[in-house]
C-alpha cells in the first residue's frame, strides 16, 4: 500500500500554529481522497500532540526529535535517510533531503507558503529568514516539486532559483478552526463584539499599516465597529517597531470606544470573529500564506486591500484593491454610505461575490491536486 507520509511540523516562525492547524486538514482530505490502497501519514515532532483521526487512512506518528531541534538538525543531508524510497510532502520549507538516485523511488514535494524572506525578510527574525532561504534552496535543488500558494511567489522562486524550476501553484485554503463553528455566536457574544462589525489583523508597523484603518475611522464617525485581531500577523523585527501589544495604547482618543483589539491566541476565537464581519481589511504591504483572506471568503466576507500581487490572486473580483493610503480611506468610506439593502450597492455585491469565490476553496480538492502531482513525478 502507498503511503504519503505528510511532514506537518511547520517552520516555526509567527505562522506555525495556523499551519499545523491546516496539516490536519489537508490529512483528513488525504485519506478521503487517497487512491485505492493508499494511505495518509502524519507524521509530527516528538512532544508535539497531535490530532485524533477518525480515518483507517491516516496513522500519525511522531518524528524521533523535538520541535525545536528539528531546524537545526534537519539541514544535514545524514538526516533524510529515513525518507529514502518514501513519498513525502511537507507543509512548509522545513523538511530534510539529500541527494538520490533517480531510481531509488523516493518522491518529496515541498510547499513555499510565501515569499516573506525574500521580498520582507525583517518580518521574520533574522535566523528565520536565514534558514527558510536554505531550507528552500536545498528543496530548489533536491525536491521533485515545490508547491505555492500564489503565482506571485512561483515567479519570486523561478527567478531565484531558475526558470525551469517545477513549481505547481495551490491557492490556500482556511483550517476548520478558521471558518464559522456551531458556536461562533456565543464565542462572538463572550468577547463583546457588536452585531455589525469590521475586521483586521494588520499591526502598527510600516508594513502592517493598521494606520490607514485608524484615519479611516478618524475622518469617518459612521463606519461600523472596527475589530482588530493581533498577533496573527508578522511583525517587523527592527529596533523601535510597535509591537501588537502597543495597539490599544496608540489608538486615538476620539475612537476608542469604536474598537476592540482581541488578541488572535485562539484559532476558535479568530474564526469566529473573521466568519461574523462585515468586511476583511488588509492594507498589509506584504502577503503571507493567505489564509486569513481565504476564511473570510468562504465565509462570504469581501476584502479591502492594498493590492499585493498575491492578494490580488486570491481576491479576485470577490474585492476592492487600493495601494495608497487615500483611496484606501475613501474606498472604505464609499463602501459603507448607507443604502437601500435592495442588493444594488457596492458592498452587497461585492458580498456576493465573495459568497461565490469562497465556494472554489477545497480541502479535498487540494488533496487531489496532491495526490496526482505525486502520480505524475
Amino acid at each position: 500500500m502507498a503511503t504519503l507520509s505528510l511532514i506537518a511540523e511547520p517552520f516555526p516562525d509567527w505562522e506555525a500554529r495556523v499551519h499545523f492547524a491546516a496539516a490536519e486538514d489537508l490529512a483528513n482530505a488525504l485519506a478521503a481522497t487517497a487512491p485505492r490502497s493508499c494511505s495518509a501519514r502524519f507524521l509530527s515532532a516528538r512532544g508535539t500532540v497531535p490530532p485524533e483521526f477518525n480515518s483507517p487512512r491516516i496513522s500519525a506518528e511522531h518524528l524521533p526529535m523535538g520541535a525545536n531541534a528539528l531546524p537545526i538538525l534537519w539541514q544535514s543531508s545524514t538526516t533524510a535517510r529515513p525518507l529514502d524510497g518514501e513519498m513525502t510532502h511537507s507543509v512548509t520549507p522545513m523538511i530534510p533531503l539529500r541527494s538520490r538516485a533517480e531510481d531509488d523511488g523516493t518522491q518529496t514535494t515541498v510547499t513555499v507558503p510565501n515569499g516573506l524572506a525574500w521580498e520582507a525578510p525583517d518580518l521574520l527574525t533574522p535566523a528565520q529568514a536565514r534558514l527558510t532561504r536554505s531550507f528552500v534552496k536545498r528543496a530548489a535543488r533536491y525536491a521533485d516539486v515545490l508547491i505555492t500558494t500564489s503565482h506571485s511567489t512561483a515567479s519570486l522562486l523561478q527567478e531565484h532559483y531558475g526558470h525551469d524550476l517545477p513549481v505547481q501553484v495551490i491557492p490556500p485554503v482556511a483550517p476548520s478552526a478558521f471558518l464559522a463553528a456551531a458556536d461562533s455566536e456565543s464565542r462572538r457574544e463572550r468577547l463583546g463584539l457588536p452585531e455589525r462589525y469590521l475586521v483586521t489583523t494588520a499591526n502598527l508597523d510600516d508594513h502592517g499599516r493598521l494606520q490607514w484603518v485608524l484615519d479611516a475611522y478618524e475622518s469617518d464617525p459612521s463606519l461600523p465597529h472596527l475589530v482588530v485581531v493581533s498577533g496573527l500577523d508578522p511583525v517587523q523585527h527592527v529596533k523601535g517597531a510597535p509591537q501588537p501589544g502597543d495597539v490599544v495604547s496608540k489608538l486615538p482618543a476620539s475612537i476608542r470606544d469604536r474598537v476592540t483589539v482581541v488578541p488572535g491566541e485562539d484559532l476558535s476565537d479568530v474564526g469566529a470573529i473573521l466568519s461574523g464581519a462585515a468586511m476583511l481589511l488588509q492594507p498589509q504591504s506584504f502577503a503571507g500564506t493567505g489564509y486569513t483572506i481565504a476564511a473570510a471568503l468562504m465565509a462570504g466576507v469581501p476584502v479591502l486591500h492594498a493590492g499585493s500581487t498575491a492578494f490580488d490572486e486570491q481576491v479576485l473580483d470577490a474585492g476592492i484593491a487600493e495601494p495608497e493610503a487615500p483611496g484606501f480611506i475613501t474606498a472604505l468610506s464609499r463602501l459603507f454610505i448607507a443604502s437601500a439593502g435592495d442588493g444594488t450597492s457596492e458592498l452587497e455585491r461585492l458580498t456576493v461575490h465573495a459568497a461565490d469565490r469562497g465556494r472554489s476553496y477545497s480541502w479535498n480538492s487540494v488533496a487531489w491536486q496532491l495526490w496526482e502531482t505525486h502520480a505524475l513525478i
